[in-house]
Protein backbone atom coordinates (compact mmCIF):
# COMPACT_ATOMS: atom_id res chain seq x y z
CA UNK A 1 0.00 0.00 0.00
CA UNK A 2 1.62 3.37 -1.00
CA UNK A 3 2.38 6.16 1.55
CA UNK A 4 2.92 10.07 1.44
CA UNK A 5 6.34 10.20 2.20
CA UNK A 6 7.20 11.28 6.18
CA UNK A 7 8.43 15.02 4.91
CA UNK A 8 4.85 15.47 2.83
CA UNK A 9 3.10 14.31 6.50
CA UNK A 10 5.08 16.50 8.57
CA UNK A 11 4.52 19.84 6.00
CA UNK A 12 0.95 18.65 5.73
CA UNK A 13 0.43 18.51 9.39
CA UNK A 14 2.25 21.84 10.14
CA UNK A 15 -0.20 23.87 7.32
CA UNK A 16 -3.45 22.03 8.89
CA UNK A 17 -2.57 23.16 12.56
CA UNK A 18 -1.65 26.64 11.07
CA UNK A 19 -4.87 27.04 8.81
CA UNK A 20 -7.50 24.05 9.96
CA UNK A 21 -10.26 25.65 8.09
CA UNK A 22 -8.58 26.04 4.68
CA UNK A 23 -10.30 24.06 1.74
CA UNK A 24 -9.02 20.78 1.11
CA UNK A 25 -10.61 20.03 -2.00
CA UNK A 26 -7.50 20.27 -4.01
CA UNK A 27 -5.59 18.85 -1.86
CA UNK A 28 -3.69 15.49 -3.06
CA UNK A 29 -0.91 12.83 -2.90
CA UNK A 30 -1.87 9.87 -4.39
CA UNK A 31 -1.41 9.98 -8.43
CA UNK A 32 -4.87 9.85 -10.46
CA UNK A 33 -5.28 8.39 -13.71
CA UNK A 34 -3.70 11.61 -15.42
CA UNK A 35 -1.00 11.13 -13.15
CA UNK A 36 -0.37 7.50 -14.32
CA UNK A 37 -1.12 8.02 -17.87
CA UNK A 38 1.57 10.87 -17.33
CA UNK A 39 4.09 8.43 -16.35
CA UNK A 40 6.73 10.67 -14.57
CA UNK A 41 4.79 12.27 -11.64
CA UNK A 42 5.69 12.46 -8.09
CA UNK A 43 2.43 11.07 -7.31
CA UNK A 44 3.16 8.18 -8.98
CA UNK A 45 4.48 5.25 -6.04
CA UNK A 46 8.01 4.52 -6.05
CA UNK A 47 8.64 1.69 -3.92
CA UNK A 48 5.58 2.38 -1.79
CA UNK A 49 6.56 5.58 -1.44
CA UNK A 50 4.92 9.28 -2.71
CA UNK A 51 6.91 12.50 -3.09
CA UNK A 52 4.31 14.84 -4.42
CA UNK A 53 1.86 16.91 -2.95
CA UNK A 54 -0.54 19.28 -3.07
CA UNK A 55 -2.34 21.64 -0.92
CA UNK A 56 -5.29 23.50 -1.51
CA UNK A 57 -4.57 27.51 -2.18
CA UNK A 58 -7.46 28.21 -0.12
CA UNK A 59 -6.69 28.81 3.17
CA UNK A 60 -10.03 30.34 4.33
CA UNK A 61 -9.92 33.06 6.45
CA UNK A 62 -6.48 33.87 5.09
CA UNK A 63 -6.53 33.60 1.15
CA UNK A 64 -3.88 35.90 0.28
CA UNK A 65 -1.45 33.90 2.55
CA UNK A 66 -0.60 31.32 0.14
CA UNK A 67 1.63 33.24 -1.61
CA UNK A 68 3.53 33.25 2.00
CA UNK A 69 2.83 29.82 2.96
CA UNK A 70 4.93 28.90 -0.97
CA UNK A 71 7.31 31.41 -0.23
CA UNK A 72 8.00 30.45 2.99
CA UNK A 73 8.67 27.22 2.04
CA UNK A 74 11.22 27.81 -0.75
CA UNK A 75 13.32 29.79 1.66
CA UNK A 76 13.24 26.78 3.61
CA UNK A 77 14.80 24.76 0.88
CA UNK A 78 16.87 27.56 -0.23
CA UNK A 79 18.16 27.61 3.40
CA UNK A 80 19.52 24.09 2.61
CA UNK A 81 16.35 21.97 3.63
CA UNK A 82 17.23 18.88 1.03
CA UNK A 83 14.29 17.37 0.94
CA UNK A 84 12.23 19.53 -1.06
CA UNK A 85 12.84 18.86 -4.69
CA UNK A 86 11.15 21.45 -6.24
CA UNK A 87 7.08 23.58 -5.61
CA UNK A 88 5.28 24.84 -8.44
CA UNK A 89 2.50 27.75 -7.36
CA UNK A 90 0.79 29.90 -9.98
CA UNK A 91 2.42 29.01 -13.01
CA UNK A 92 5.64 29.66 -11.19
CA UNK A 93 8.79 26.67 -10.83
CA UNK A 94 11.56 27.03 -8.43
CA UNK A 95 14.07 24.32 -7.33
CA UNK A 96 17.79 23.93 -6.55
CA UNK A 97 18.38 24.36 -10.83
CA UNK A 98 18.54 28.15 -10.74
CA UNK A 99 19.05 28.54 -6.51
CA UNK A 100 15.79 28.57 -5.60
CA UNK A 101 15.09 31.59 -7.54
CA UNK A 102 11.05 31.92 -9.58
CA UNK A 103 10.57 31.03 -13.44
CA UNK A 104 7.78 30.72 -15.80
CA UNK A 105 6.51 27.00 -15.31
CA UNK A 106 4.69 25.79 -19.06
CA UNK A 107 3.26 22.41 -17.93
CA UNK A 108 -0.42 21.29 -18.63
CA UNK A 109 -1.54 22.54 -14.59
CA UNK A 110 -0.83 26.07 -13.95
CA UNK A 111 -1.19 25.12 -10.23
CA UNK A 112 -3.35 27.59 -8.96
CA UNK A 113 -6.00 26.17 -7.46
CA UNK A 114 -3.59 24.39 -5.15
CA UNK A 115 0.42 24.17 -4.59
CA UNK A 116 2.35 21.34 -5.45
CA UNK A 117 5.69 20.17 -3.70
CA UNK A 118 8.51 17.81 -4.34
CA UNK A 119 10.19 15.83 -1.92
CA UNK A 120 13.64 13.76 -2.86
CA UNK A 121 14.27 10.58 -1.79
CA UNK A 122 15.51 12.06 1.56
CA UNK A 123 11.93 12.66 2.83
CA UNK A 124 11.17 9.42 2.71
CA UNK A 125 11.48 8.39 6.31
CA UNK A 126 12.46 12.39 7.34
CA UNK A 127 9.25 13.76 9.34
CA UNK A 128 11.22 16.42 11.54
CA UNK A 129 10.18 19.95 11.65
CA UNK A 130 9.86 21.86 8.51
CA UNK A 131 11.12 25.47 10.01
CA UNK A 132 8.81 27.97 8.18
CA UNK A 133 9.20 30.72 10.18
CA UNK A 134 12.92 30.61 10.88
CA UNK A 135 12.34 30.59 14.27
CA UNK A 136 16.12 28.80 14.45
CA UNK A 137 17.58 31.58 13.16
CA UNK A 138 15.69 33.77 15.42
CA UNK A 139 16.20 31.51 18.34
CA UNK A 140 20.56 31.82 17.89
CA UNK A 141 20.16 35.81 17.29
CA UNK A 142 18.00 36.12 20.49
CA UNK A 143 21.14 34.19 22.43
CA UNK A 144 23.45 36.07 21.14
CA UNK A 145 22.11 39.53 20.04
CA UNK A 146 23.46 41.90 22.57
CA UNK A 147 24.67 39.49 24.82
CA UNK A 148 27.49 37.71 25.94
CA UNK A 149 27.32 33.50 24.68
CA UNK A 150 26.96 31.95 27.88
CA UNK A 151 30.25 30.72 29.01
CA UNK A 152 32.35 32.81 27.44
CA UNK A 153 33.66 36.74 28.20
CA UNK A 154 32.36 36.42 31.79
CA UNK A 155 35.32 37.52 34.28
CA UNK A 156 35.19 35.25 37.39
CA UNK A 157 35.23 38.69 39.21
CA UNK A 158 31.81 39.52 37.59
CA UNK A 159 28.70 40.28 40.17
CA UNK A 160 26.82 37.64 37.78
CA UNK A 161 29.08 34.99 38.76
CA UNK A 162 27.48 31.64 40.06
CA UNK A 163 29.73 31.29 43.38
CA UNK A 164 29.86 28.57 45.94
CA UNK A 165 28.26 31.01 48.09
CA UNK A 166 25.25 31.30 45.44
CA UNK A 167 23.96 33.29 42.91
CA UNK A 168 25.01 36.58 42.48
CA UNK A 169 23.14 39.88 41.96
CA UNK A 170 21.98 40.17 38.44
CA UNK A 171 21.74 44.05 38.28
CA UNK A 172 25.70 44.54 37.88
CA UNK A 173 25.67 46.87 40.66
CA UNK A 174 28.64 46.78 43.20
CA UNK A 175 26.54 44.93 46.23
CA UNK A 176 27.16 41.68 45.62
CA UNK A 177 24.93 40.46 47.28
CA UNK A 178 23.81 36.32 47.11
CA UNK A 179 21.27 33.97 46.89
CA UNK A 180 22.41 31.07 49.11
CA UNK A 181 21.73 27.67 47.52
CA UNK A 182 21.67 25.62 50.51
Amino acid sequence: MAKLCKAGQQLREQIDDDYPDRDRRSDGWIADARHLAKGNSDHIPRGGIVRGLDIDSDLKAHPEEVFAVVEKIRKVAKRGDKRIKYIIHNKRICSPILNWKWRKYKGANPHISHFHISFTTLGDNDSSWFDLDNERKKNEEGLTKGRRKLGKGVPSSSPGDISSSGLGCQCNCKCRSGISLA
